[in-house]
């Protein structure tokens, strides 16, 4: 706990006023052009009796190092609470298990990973009314009948492992039920889309983890890898894939999309492309140039919190969002987000699209999306657009779930049990 002082008390109270104005000009936003009422009251009902499932949420990382309790005012820059959820009608949250790769160079990953994982479970346990911890498709529609959110959890960089598969299966007997194969580092078995590229995609060892999740009934996740790595775990795995937050690279072109390409090979695996909100991976081109002019504005800011935290990478994180957050770009309209969904529709089908938002993983999110209690936005946008019940459904929560019995009815055909006819294989 580090002591209170003055000048940070006005750092924060001027950044929640930069927050309240962002929330303000988003409502102005949406109030600009009349909304329809009728169309909004069927969008409501749509949403009501839908399942929705939101599969990448950082609010992990908060909860691990503060102890943020879900059931009070997220502090911020964060923006997810039990309260908005419930505004949004989520029926099953994924949070995120991030492991900074500040923990491959300095050790402890692993520990990392378990002090999340018990933040969920920490979490549930305060709020038993509100939320049930999740791990199969059965437990989400059952939080769904019982009214309660299910919790989830997905671990987002596979050097959370420290190459032991036997960690792995730890980590899915804990209810880990996703594991994306990197986050913006190459690890010692796979490339990541944004790190180096000396695996060619997939190691030997890579590939052996990919059939050790299949085994398992973990969700393979390709968020975060690089195309090669995308390829290589499509042709190994046994079960559909998903990419947990990643948006269409036609529409945006930045490594974390996905190219047309292997849309189309996601969607022959039977996967699901769950779309990411973050303005940057909506439109690359407009919002670019704007978060350069940031970077540099800000550069002599961020550079005094690398050196004062360079020893507390979470503090560092968390410094640093509350800095990008107290100076906001301008939002894009919701409806750039939704060409996102159109175009991986279009590409790979309606069976292949849902939603990733990646909640206070990143801070700049299109007006009327920018946090969980904003859904229903979601499905009145997609109705606007000519979409059935049917299909919305699938969108917000369906889609997913299909790919999710399928990984578990293929763990069923594999294997009887977790650890006996599990690979010991060790990177050597």
């Amino acid at each position: 706990m580090t002591r209170k002082n003055p000048l940070r008390s006005v750092v924060v109270c001027l950044l929640a006023i930069s927050l309240f104005c962002v929330s303000v000009s988003a409502v102005v936003a949406q109030t600009a052009q009349p909304r329809d009422e009728r169309l909004w009251q069927r969008a409501l009902a749509i949403h009501r009796r839908a399942i929705v499932i939101d599969t990448h949420n950082d609010i992990t990382t908060p909860m691990a190092n503060d102890d943020y309790d879900l059931g009070g005012e997220p502090p911020p820059p964060y923006r997810t609470s039990i309260a908005r959820m419930k505004q949004g009608g989520l029926t099953a949250e994924f949070f995120s298990l991030y492991v900074k790769p500040w923990y491959v160079q300095h050790g402890g990953a692993a520990r990392r990973t378990l002090d999340m994982i018990d933040s969920v479970y920490r979490a549930v346990e305060r709020h038993p009314g509100d939320l049930m911890i999740a791990t199969s498709v059965a437990d989400i529609r059952r939080a769904k009948r019982l009214n309660k959110i299910a919790a989830l959890m997905g671990i987002e960089g596979g050097h959370a492992i420290e190459d032991s598969l036997p960690t792995l299966r730890e980590f899915y007997r804990l209810g880990v039920r996703y594991m994306t194969l990197t986050w913006n580092n190459t690890n010692n078995w796979a490339d990541a889309g944004r790190g180096e590229k000396k695996h060619g995609g997939l190691s030997d060892y890579g590939r052996e983890v990919v059939r050790e999740m299949n085994r398992l009934g973990m969700l393979v996740d390709v968020s975060h890898v690089s195309d090669d790595t995308m390829r290589d775990a499509l042709d190994v795995s046994k079960a559909p894939i998903i990419a947990s937050h990643s948006s269409a690279r036609a529409l945006s072109n930045v490594p974390r999309n996905i190219p047309d390409d292997l849309l189309k090979r996601i969607a022959k695996n039977g996967g699901v492309v769950q779309v990411n909100f973050y303005s940057d991976f909506v439109d690359d081109k407009t919002v670019g140039p704007q978060s350069a002019e940031r970077e540099a504005r800000l550069k002599a800011q961020q550079e005094a919190l690398n050196q004062k935290y360079k020893d507390d990478p979470e503090r560092l994180g968390e410094e640093s969002d509350k800095l990008e957050a107290a100076n906001p770009l301008p939002p894009l309209p919701i409806s750039k987000l939704i060409d996102h969904i159109d175009h991986i529709v279009k590409v790979a089908g309606i069976d292949h699209v849902g939603l990733g938002a990646d909640f206070d993983g990143a801070n700049d999110m299109p007006e009327g999306a920018q946090d969980v209690s904003m859904l229903p936005n979601i499905t009145y946008e997609l109705l606007k657009r000519g979409y059935s019940e049917q299909d919305i459904r699938k969108i917000l929560g369906e889609n997913f779930l299909r790919v999710f019995a399928e990984a578990e009815r293929v763990a069923r055909s594999m294997s009887k049990n977790i650890s006996g006819d599990g690979s010991t294989r060790r990177i050597k």
